[in-house]
């Protein structure tokens, strides 16, 4: 039985975002035969702060699912600004490394890191390095780009020193996985290798069960003659969620068009005073698992929307859920980015930042049903084909054999 340490500042019991990854890949490897540790962070995002219903996660050891789970205490900003994005940073580096060095009992035969979180990445090699192990690094997303486009202040500071500190891991790394073709490029670009980069796309992980409309809808108290548009997750800076309210003032006077942004972050408080007063949008909390399929089923139009400068990130990981939920989706995002790219042909696309052009197109399905069941349709076909659970599972398990083999 061979063991893995996975290091990753995001996981369970995270609703959205990298978490819901990080999580199955350690309960698939856990579930396939290998004994699988998990050296973490406090459960924070996307919320950046611990809710009270997980307060008594904290430092030390636990386990889910037959994983052991490793936490450790950290810095979480409230706010975030380059300085404390940096300090955030150093807080989970100095953390996650004086908590490593604690465990005990441990042969590991291959560390495995998953970044965004620079902190992840760092610690992950010099572990693997001090063991003579293999290290395997998955890139969700890189820090060094993310921070440039993402409109953070401070973003341009932030992108280089993460950019220097992300190198050293990318370049340390046995074998890399990269989420998408575009993430790809960027990596291949900072002079990977290509025989070390394989590319799994995020699959399904969460469950998408078909719900009846009608009673998705009740569940909510929405009305059932709404035309409802819905936008899950993440609430930050790239997500740029004012792009949306501005759309809903931009919809005719009288419409029957309800926008609901349903999720957690750290814009979400400024969303809610700026939806004040408008009858056609509103911020809602996000929805436990159980609930998820339900309202995913209730929506007539799902959305995905980014900041016009979100070029090279990694897909937001509500995509494989919207696909899979037949429902048809709409996509605000940059043209010729990844999401756009991994998009087209599959949903309706809308150039980022452009408000009216986001509400005149939901105005323009609302009465079309034919190119709805189409969007649905095209969405759905490609979820089969390209996000079967199954198939990334064995994808992650044969590259984690392969390291493991290469020891």
């Amino acid at each position: 039985m061979s063991q893995v340490l996975l290091v990753t500042t995001n996981y369970w019991p995270e609703p959205t975002g990298i978490a819901v990854y990080t999580t199955d890949l350690a309960e698939m490897l856990q579930t396939e035969g290998h004994r699988v540790t998990v050296l973490t962070s406090l459960p924070h995002y996307p919320w950046w702060q611990v809710p009270s219903e997980f307060a008594h996660l904290t430092e030390g050891t636990g386990s889910r699912n037959d994983v052991s789970v490793i936490r450790a205490n950290h810095l979480i900003p409230t706010k975030m600004n380059a300085l404390l994005r940096v300090r955030f940073e150093t807080s989970l580096w100095r953390n996650l490394r004086r908590v490593s060095k604690t465990m005990s009992g441990n042969d590991f035969d291959l560390v495995i890191a998953c970044i965004p979180t620079v902190a992840a990445g760092i610690v992950g090699k010099r572990i693997a390095k001090e063991l003579g192990i293999p290290f395997g690094l998955i890139v969700q997303d890189l820090s060094g780009a993310g921070a440039k486009q993402s409109g953070l202040r401070g973003g341009a500071v932030i992108s280089k020193i993460a950019h220097a500190v992300e190198g050293r891991a990318l370049h340390g790394a046995n074998a890399l996985v990269v989420v998408s073709p575009a993430m790809r490029d960027v990596v291949s670009a900072l002079d990977v290798p290509a025989e070390r980069i394989t590319q799994i796309t995020n699959y399904s992980a969460r469950p998408i069960a078909s719900v009846d409309k009608t009673s998705s809808r009740a569940e909510f108290g929405w009305a059932s003659d709404d035309f409802v548009v819905i936008h899950t997750g993440n609430m930050g800076a790239k997500q740029d969620l004012e792009n949306v309210v501005r759309a809903a003032d931009a919809l005719q006077t009288g419409s029957n068009i309800k926008i609901y942004l349903v999720g957690h972050g750290n814009q979400k408080a400024s969303l809610k005073s700026l939806c004040a007063g408008t009858s056609n949008i509103a911020v809602m909390p996000a929805v436990s698992d159980a609930d998820y399929s339900a309202l995913l089923s209730a929506a007539d139009l799902l959305l995905v929307n980014e900041r016009s400068t979100q070029m090279e990130m990694s897909l937001p990981s509500k995509l494989t859920s919207y696909l899979y939920s037949e429902r048809p989706v709409i996509a605000a995002v940059p043209r010729g980015g990844a999401t756009w790219k991994f998009l087209y042909g599959v949903a309706e696309l809308v150039e980022a930042g452009d408000p009216k052009a986001l509400a005149s197109k939901i105005e323009e399905l609302s009465t079309n049903q034919s190119r709805l069941d189409e969007l649905a349709k095209l969405g759905s076909a490609f979820a089969v084909k390209n996000l079967d659970p199954a198939v990334g599972r064995k994808k992650y398990l044969e590259w984690v054999q392969k390291l493991i083999q290469s020891k």
